[in-house]
């Protein structure tokens, strides 16, 4: 689904959840500009906790916050829960160049005076105190925005969504101060706080799975969850106008601690509860998440508001907030998991080989400057020290180029689809030492059958009953990626989850790749599961992808060829019968498969040699077939001129016939001119015949009529030709003619007009016929007599 097919109210509320967080862009763009070139102290004291403003103030002793003890002399109120407001503060000066001392009391029991001057607050002041919250917020906000793009309108893009808007809402307005005089900007912190606690509880109902009463029980759900949000946030906004501030601050910090707690329940009861390994590694990296992400922070606000304890700065905890988006990150952006211990080794050995080095060099270099130039060599090592790190833990990578192409190679030397099959079957085990690799093409060839190859001699269901598996169908219909993974913890396979698990499980699968022609899927490449336990990765996945297109140009160049060779050899059969004038439109007309029997009207033409008996009784056999072989050619020549269907050549004699399988209008005429033609050329041929000693001459008969026409015989053997008495006709008047005669029947000599020299042969009882037949001799065309005349 696309983010633009959502509906209008889905759109609606997509809208909203951007507008919670631009909001708070908006209060602290406000904010940021007024107090630039403003009067600043240098610190900010909530509750007794000082925070410094300024990083000269944090470089003069107040790095880390502490507990304010005296301003200026004037001792600082205990921190009373119940009676935040009634405690007042010394006053402070505010005027520029004047100076403040305060005494803190830093975590640990240490206390120290810190005097600080006043002076303009300017845009290095503001990245300072609120940089980093700002950061941490804008990152919730583009993990937020880009899962809900990539995967629109799912239970848990919608759940991410809410979490990372307002919880990037509260991080960009967190170090805001809120004024009385701003009540728009209280109001928009208040709600964003007070509902990030619910957000959070989605979460714990959409991860690491939907749970039941999210996916059945959608609306009602988030309807309480929201419901209870609302309650709060109007406590909380009661709380503060009515001056109770630390009701509405302690409410909050417990409704936070109950969502943690809720969240990490649920991802600790999937760790060790749920049936797919998928969904126990997703619900412990999220775990993780939680408690090394949003423990501290939500740890240390809980005892600050409700036991006044833990008086430091809260920046110093926002930080860890990152492990729980990267957690979230990880099992929402990509349906892969990536592999826990390649990860893991790969932070560690980074970290003490490239990090260490580092920080030693910032530090050496903020305690004496010329020792940046430590920097520089690290510079040179870092690249290197990547590349060789990545061929120690992904040594296939490295040869992926190598292998892709000695696998395209053998692609490209492939001549059959089952090779091209087999070969792409290999590719899971060549590229990430897949156990196995299944390659199905749905259809192929004219049988329109599927082909199916497997590596290591798997046992894998018929090709056939594969495509009715909703797991096939699915790729079939997308045309994207499935794993094994996604089926496991996604609510979109939640109805079919146990089918396509069933054929994971059938095809030895983690992931199925779809082979992909002109926008279609035509087949599928089911990878298994690799060797090292790893789960496939964006260059292992990108470069089967590649191997996939290769190979199906390797399907359409096997394919172009059977087409090829398969013309070939229609072609070569056409020859048999058609001049290649004719072959050529009866191709384009889809060949002989669309020469269907069908009955038409058609000339037909027979010739047979007149004391071809004798000739061959007298002479050597090498002599005989010397003598039709040419005299064959001179006929074959001129069958080919005026676009003549050959339906045999039988010892001396041969028939031809016209208008078909191509229309010819003049079909009568072509007949009678090839006719003509052919006497002309035997009287040619004669000359050297008669010094041989060879009498024999040509008869021909010509008739037109209707006849059924087709193809005659079997596969491997067959004629194309007429049958029917028109056919029959022409043979008799054949037999009938003498030496160089021509006999045509009284319909050729109808439809021939004026155009042609005829005279009577009279009726003529030919073999077949129980009438009388009239017959006509051709002599000449008019054109050629008054040529003879001139």
């Amino acid at each position: 689904m696309e983010l633009s097919e959502g509906s209008a109210r889905a759109k609606l509320f997509f809208a909203l959840l951007l507008a919670v967080y631009l909001g708070g862009v908006v209060v602290l763009a406000r904010d940021v500009l007024e107090r630039i070139g403003q009067p600043d102290v240098g610190f900010q004291i909530d509750s007794a906790k000082v925070s410094p403003t300024r990083e000269d103030a944090s470089e003069a002793g107040l790095r880390g916050g502490g507990r304010a003890l005296q301003i200026n002399g004037v001792e600082v109120p205990e921190y009373d829960l119940k009676r935040l407001e009634e405690d007042h503060l010394p006053e402070l000066r505010r005027d520029i160049g004047a100076t403040n001392t305060i005494v803190i009391e830093r975590p640990g029991g240490n206390v120290r005076e810190v005097t600080i001057a006043v002076r303009p607050w300017e845009w290095s002041d503001a990245l300072f105190t609120e940089g980093a919250t700002v950061i941490i917020g804008f990152l919730y906000f583009v993990v937020g925005v880009t899962t809900f793009a990539l995967r629109p309108y799912e239970l848990a893009s919608w759940a991410l969504l809410s979490l990372c808007c307002f919880s990037g809402g509260v991080l960009t307005t967190l170090l805001v101060p809120m004024s009385w005089n701003e009540p728009l900007g209280i109001a928009y912190f208040l709600t964003v706080i007070g509902l990030v606690p619910f957000t959070i509880i989605h979460a714990a109902f959409a991860f690491p799975v939907p749970h039941t009463l999210l996916t059945r029980y959608y609306t009602a759900t988030l309807r309480v969850v929201y419901g209870l949000g609302l309650l709060q946030l109007t406590y909380s906004l009661w709380s503060w106008y009515a001056m109770e501030r630390s009701h509405s601050r302690q409410a909050g910090s417990i409704w936070l601690l109950i969502a943690l707690l809720l969240f990490e329940a649920r991802c600790l009861a999937q760790s060790f509860r749920a049936d797919d390994r998928i969904v126990r590694q997703r619900a412990r990296i999220l775990l993780a998440g939680s408690i090394l992400g949003l423990g501290p922070v939500i740890g240390v606000n809980f005892f600050q508001q409700v036991f006044a304890a833990i008086a430091i700065d809260n920046r110093l905890v926002y930080w860890p907030l990152g492990l729980f988006l990267l957690a979230l990150a990880r099992v929402t952006l990509r349906p892969q998991l990536l592999s826990a211990r390649v990860t893991v080794r790969r932070a560690v050995i980074y970290g003490w080989a490239v990090g260490v080095p580092t920080l030693c060099a910032i530090v050496l270099s903020a305690i004496r400057p010329e020792a940046v130039a430590l920097l520089l060599p690290l510079l040179y090592f870092w690249p290197r020290f990547d590349q060789r790190l990545n061929r120690r833990l992904y040594p296939k990578r490295a040869r992926l180029p190598e292998i892709l192409r000695h696998l395209g190679d053998r692609l490209a030397a492939a001549e059959t689809v089952p090779a091209v099959l087999e070969i792409l079957a290999e590719a899971p085990g060549r590229i990430a030492d897949a156990g196995s690799g299944v390659a199905l093409l749905f259809e192929t060839g004219r049988s329109q059958q599927p082909v199916l190859a497997a590596s290591d001699l798997m046992e894998v269901p018929a090709a056939s009953r594969l495509l009715d598996e909703p797991l096939i169908q699915l790729v079939r219909t997308t045309r994207k990626e499935v794993f094994r993974s996604a089926c496991s913890v996604e609510p979109q396979y939640s109805n079919i989850k146990s089918e396509c698990l069933a054929c994971f499980d059938r095809l030895h699968a983690e992931a199925l790749l779809p082979i992909s022609r002109n926008h279609q899927a035509i087949g599928i490449l089911a990878a298994g599961a690799r060797a090292n336990g790893d789960t496939y990765e964006q260059p292992e996945l990108d470069a089967m992808s590649t191997l996939i297109q290769q190979a199906v140009q390797s399907l359409i160049r096997i394919e172009a060829t059977e087409r090829l060779r398969s013309r070939e050899l229609e072609f070569a059969e056409l020859k048999r019968f058609f001049p290649p004038q004719v072959i050529d439109q009866v191709i384009a007309r889809g060949g002989a498969a669309e020469l269907r029997t069908q009955r038409k009207q058609v000339t037909v033409v027979f010739a047979d040699l007149r004391g071809f008996t004798e000739f061959s009784d007298s002479v050597e056999p090498e002599e005989v077939m010397a003598t039709l072989a040419e005299y064959h050619a001179a006929m074959g020549r001129r069958i080919a001129r005026f676009s003549g269907t050959l339906e045999r050549f039988a010892g001396d004699g041969f028939m031809v016939f016209f208008n078909d399988p191509v229309e010819q209008s003049d079909h009568v005429e072509r007949a009678v001119r090839m006719a003509l033609a052919m006497r002309s050329d035997v009287r040619e041929l004669k000359r050297g015949w008669l010094q041989k000693g060879y009498r024999i001459d040509v008869g021909v008969g010509i008739h037109t009529g209707y006849a059924t026409c087709g193809f005659i015989g079997y596969e491997g053997r067959r004629d194309y030709g007429v049958i029917g008495n028109t056919t029959n006709l022409a043979a008799r008047l054949s037999d009938a003619a003498g030496p160089g005669e021509i006999l045509v029947s009284a319909r050729v000599r109808a439809e021939l007009g004026n155009d042609f020299l005829l005279e009577p042969a009279g009726e003529l009882h030919l073999k077949g016929f129980h009438q009388p037949q009239p017959a006509f001799r051709l002599l000449a065309e008019q054109l050629q007599e008054q040529e003879a005349v001139a």
